[in-house]
């Protein structure tokens, strides 16, 4: 577990799936992403297995946000390569603590979590360029665009560029 001020990041856990649905039902928060909008708790409760199962054994890699004790969010590092340490990085967060600071301080704490494992961690992360609240915490945290993919995301029969950025440390 990892705590914050306001926040915990906690392993992925089933009994969030009635708070995870809220999120995953969220059209607006998954729609730049590759997440199907959820129609249930059982369908969450799946998911919910799905990242469980894509957790590394070596360093817990995703995290389901609290806040309160309440899951708002989830964060998380798909490994691109463990020995360059090399990181993605992923983050939802329901709109209602949206423009809070939250996934900002989610961000830190992860990073640094991150960061005292392997101290020369490089993070990835991509951003649909229609989405420039998410392009704004990137940099804000210090992440800096390397280029645009044109045509890098396609869902449901629509296409769109995506900005790429890094973070080193």
């Amino acid at each position: 577990m990892i705590k914050t001020k306001r926040l915990e990041l906690v392993r992925f856990d089933r009994k969030y799936a009635k708070d995870l649905f809220e999120l995953w039902g969220d059209y607006e928060v998954i729609k730049y992403t590759y997440m199907p909008q959820l129609k249930s708790i059982d369908e969450c409760s799946e998911k919910i297995e799905m990242f469980i199962n894509y957790t590394d054994d070596e360093i817990v890699n995703n995290f389901i946000i609290l806040s309160d004790g309440k899951a708002i969010g989830i964060i998380g590092s798909p490994i691109i390569d463990k020995d360059k340490a090399v990181f993605g990085l992923y983050y939802q967060l329901m709109r209602k603590y949206w423009s809070k600071g939250y996934i900002s301080e989610a961000i830190e704490a992860f990073r640094n979590y991150i960061l005292s494992e392997f101290p020369n961690a490089e993070f990835h992360a991509e951003v649909v360029c229609e989405n420039p609240a998410s392009e704004a915490i990137l940099r804000k945290m210090g992440f800096v665009e390397v280029g645009v993919e044109k045509s890098g995301f396609t869902l449901n029969g629509f296409t769109l560029d995506i900005t790429k950025f890094i973070n080193q440390n």
